[in-house]
């Protein structure tokens, strides 16, 4: 197997899981359904870890597999970079914890990327030397980088949400 099929292997496996937790997440918040108190204790921690691997995630893209990242590949790094850091800083002092939330900016600009990566917009291109309809992931035929970093911004929203009611319905 080469480098390329062992990441998008690895990388759509984490994007299903992801849709199988924040289908799971939301319906919990949807339908008030309360999930075990050792699973919503941990979601800080998996929302953290969800913005640590995808911010790995595209650098091994970038650096190790060579892909070039588009414009909106560069602003879904923007801000998903600091979130993973201020996610992780979060672990150790509360007060980053709430920066988690910009990752629903991130989520729309990725469901806009997706849009113009499948022909929307004017002709799909943000640039010329790496236009935004480039494919370089084609995982079953529709899951693609913007599609795995909406899902880990989605993912990411979801599980600080839930954590965060959790908590509230606790102390209250």
């Amino acid at each position: 197997m080469d480098l390329i099929s062992f990441f998008n292997t690895l990388f759509g496996f984490f994007t299903f899981i992801s849709w199988l937790i924040s289908l799971a997440l939301l319906y919990a918040l949807i339908f008030g359904f309360k999930l075990p108190e050792v699973i919503s204790d941990q979601l800080y921690n998996y929302a953290t870890s969800v913005a640590v691997f995808s911010m790995i995630g595209s650098l091994i893209y970038s650096e190790v597999v060579g892909f070039i990242p588009c414009k909106f590949c560069w602003y879904q790094r923007y801000i998903m970079y600091p979130l993973a850091i201020f996610l992780f800083i979060g672990l150790f002092n509360s007060k980053f914890m709430k920066l988690g939330y910009f990752s629903f900016v991130g989520f729309f600009i990725g469901i806009y990327h997706i849009y113009l990566q499948n022909g929307g917009g004017s002709g799909g291109s943000c640039a010329i030397d790496v236009p935004c309809n480039l494919k370089y992931v084609n995982i079953f035929g529709f899951i693609s980088i913007p599609v795995m970093a909406a899902s880990g911004f989605l993912t990411i929203f979801l599980s600080l949400l839930y954590y965060d009611l959790s908590r509230k319905k606790i102390n209250e």
